[in-house]
Parts: structure tokens; C-alpha cells; sequence
């Protein structure tokens, strides 16, 4: 049974105490246990880490150690309570959750005193994620943001498409402006004959949308320009062919801190772009890439990958590689695998504070045109 402590009254231990948290929107459920893993504490806190360290600081006087799982609220509450002085580490909610799966009731007082338990048992149990600084998180709001604002105009102008087809016309989509998309839609509309006056009223509001959407990702893509082109490490990124400033902020807020990886391999794990492996006696299956991690990142690396491959005309060994690869094993893998090479280079580079090395082309124009075609 827990003890019960009065507001009054303060637990003076030397030993560490463990504290799991048990992170809802509203409340945070506590236990805090000793080094036996006899419980202590146990209680409720508002979902605020100025509440949850006052509740602690009240009752318990001595070492603690803090854990929770990941979620949305998890960076808000970790950086403030370590503002306040606190031991804390944020465990994988997935791994966590295996553990935490083998009670019989689940309950949040139950999680709550699970986490402490996996807190005082150590790193053997726990899973540590890496808990981004505030500057990360802010690009990375600002790059979800800018990404929500393209969605939006490529399915206004997917839904223009489809709403003008059953009248016979097609707007000629490519890789166009979108002022230029807005143009052929409005000549279309100003030549249709079979299409009544009432529906040009109703197609006019979504283009009028659609260029509002088009000036604020304009915007959207001149703020993240200037930004990119002030930090040093984002400029060496971008000497990457194939990359832009939009790729690399993306890589810089999603890696945050390079020396958390032992390996530049590990990057491309971490980011999803590594394929699966089932291996079991005799039966060794790879599958296809795992795609875990940050998908807006892995989306601007395999889009960058495309470019190296597509539009970048200046040799170098890493398109060299690539269009071996494209020519054994087909566009679409080659490209993943390309974002692959492109993460651990990237990943180099901003660890060894670098540029990319382009490299000597081959000797002789049946070996140049070969990498460069």
C-alpha cells in the first residue's frame, strides 16, 4: 500500500527514489517507489510540469529519477521539469507498452506504477528516445505547416481536375506553376459552352483558395530559405546535389543532435528507409523499408533522391552509383535506396563538419555519358 503523506509533511530519503508518470491530457497519474520497489507515493497532478515538479517537491526531499513514455505533451513536460532541476528520461511508448501490457488491469495508476518499476530496474528495461531541443521542434512545425499547405493545393487542384472531366475538359497538370495551373483553369472555364453559369460561380471560389494557398506556401518557402541560409550546417547540406533547403531543414530538425548515432548507418534506420528482416531457422525473408521514423524527412530525402537522379547533370560518384542502381534493380527501389545514401552522407557532413565531394569523373566519353545518362 502506498504511504499517505499530508501536504505538510516531506519524505527525506539519500537513496533514489523512481517516479513513473502516466501522461494524459488532463491529469498525470504518479507513483514513486524506492529501491526496493515498495510504493512510496502514489497521487494525481494537472497535466503541467510546473504542477507534476511542485506535487514531487511537497512530498519528497532527495535524488529522484523520472520517467515517462512518448506522446504529444512528452517534449513540453520533459524540458520544463528538467527546467526545474529534475532527473528524466522519456522511454519508447511502444516498448513500453509491451511491458506494461502484462498486468491484468490496465488502469492509469497501474501505468503509472509500471514506468516507476521499469525506472528503478534501469536502462536494461528502458528504452531512452532522444527528446528534440525547442528550436527542432519549432522548424519542425513550421515544415509540417508548409507540408499541409501543399496537400491542400494539390487536392484543390486534383478536385478542379475531376470536376471538369465529365464536360470533356482536361487541364494539362505537369510540373507547373501554380498561377499558370489558375490560368488554363479560367481560359477553360471562359471557353466551355456546355457547362452552365452557375457552376463557373461555384468552380471560381476554389481558385480563388487556391491562389491564397499558393502565396502562403510562397511565403512559407521564403521564410525557410532564409533560415536555411543562415545556418552553417544547413548551407554544407545543401551543397549535396540534390538538396534544397526544404530537405535540409528537414534532415537538420528531425537529426537535431548528430552525436546521438554511433554509426551514419544508423541514420537511415532511424529514418525508416532500411528494409524489414524476418530471420528464423531457415527462413531469411527481407521486406520492404521499415518507414518508421519521421515521414515528412524520409519524404524530402526520396524526393531528393529523384532529383539527383532526374535533374542533376553534373557527374559524381554518388549519381554514378545511383544509375548503376536504377539500371539493376529499377527506378523506384533505386531512388529509396539513393534517400538511403543520401541521409548517411548527409549524416557525415554535419558530423565532420564538411561538403560534399563530387569526385573525378571516369576517364573517357562512353564512361561519362554512361554515368551521366
Amino acid at each position: 500500500m502506498a504511504m499517505k503523506v499530508k501536504p505538510e509533511e516531506v519524505i527525506r530519503h539519500e537513496e533514489t527514489y523512481s517516479v513513473g508518470l502516466n501522461v494524459s491530457q488532463r491529469s498525470t497519474s504518479i507513483c514513486v517507489l524506492d529501491g526496493s520497489g515498495a510504493v512510496v507515493i502514489e497521487g494525481q497532478a494537472k497535466t503541467n510540469p510546473f504542477e507534476i515538479g511542485r506535487y514531487l517537491q511537497k512530498r519528497l526531499e532527495g535524488p529522484l529519477k523520472l520517467g515517462m513514455e512518448t506522446g504529444s505533451l512528452a517534449a513540453w513536460l520533459y524540458h520544463g521539469l528538467r527546467k526545474m532541476g529534475f532527473d528524466i528520461a522519456v522511454m519508447d511508448a511502444v516498448h513500453a507498452h509491451r511491458a506494461l501490457s502484462l498486468k491484468r488491469h490496465k488502469t492509469d495508476r497501474n501505468d503509472a506504477h509500471g514506468l516507476a518499476e521499469m525506472v528503478r530496474l534501469g536502462a536494461e528495461w528502458m528504452k531512452i528516445v532522444h527528446v528534440k531541443e525547442q528550436a527542432a521542434q519549432e522548424l519542425r512545425v513550421q515544415l509540417a505547416a508548409r507540408a499541409r499547405l501543399v496537400k491542400q493545393r494539390v487536392d484543390l487542384e486534383n478536385e478542379l481536375c475531376g470536376l471538369l472531366k465529365p464536360f470533356g475538359f482536361v487541364v494539362a497538370r505537369g510540373n507547373v506553376a501554380p498561377d499558370t495551373f489558375r490560368d488554363r483553369v479560367v481560359d477553360v472555364l471562359a471557353e466551355a459552352q456546355d457547362i452552365g453559369l452557375h457552376l463557373k460561380i461555384v468552380l471560381m471560389p476554389l481558385l480563388d483558395v487556391h491562389r491564397l494557398i499558393a502565396k502562403h506556401i510562397a511565403e512559407a518557402d521564403q521564410r525557410l530559405e532564409a533560415v536555411a541560409q543562415a545556418e552553417p550546417v544547413c548551407r554544407r547540406l545543401m551543397s549535396v546535389p540534390g538538396v534544397g533547403p526544404i530537405t535540409a531543414l528537414s534532415f537538420r530538425a528531425a537529426i537535431d543532435e548528430p552525436t546521438r548515432f554511433k554509426r551514419a548507418a544508423d541514420v537511415g534506420v532511424y529514418l525508416g528507409l532500411t528494409p524489414r528482416r524476418f530471420q528464423s531457422g531457415e527462413q531469411d525473408h527481407h521486406g520492404r523499408i521499415s518507414k518508421r521514423g519521421d515521414s515528412v524527412t524520409r519524404l524530402h530525402l526520396v524526393q531528393a533522391a529523384t532529383v539527383l537522379l532526374v535533374s542533376v547533370k553534373r557527374w559524381s560518384t554518388l549519381k554514378a552509383w545511383g544509375v548503376r542502381l536504377v539500371n539493376r534493380i529499377g527506378f523506384n527501389k533505386a531512388k529509396v535506396a539513393v534517400a538511403r545514401k543520401l541521409a548517411t552522407v548527409m549524416y557525415r557532413i554535419w558530423r565532420d563538419q564538411s561538403e560534399f565531394r563530387w569526385g573525378k569523373a571516369p576517364m573517357g566519353p562512353a564512361a561519362s555519358a554512361a554515368a551521366t545518362s
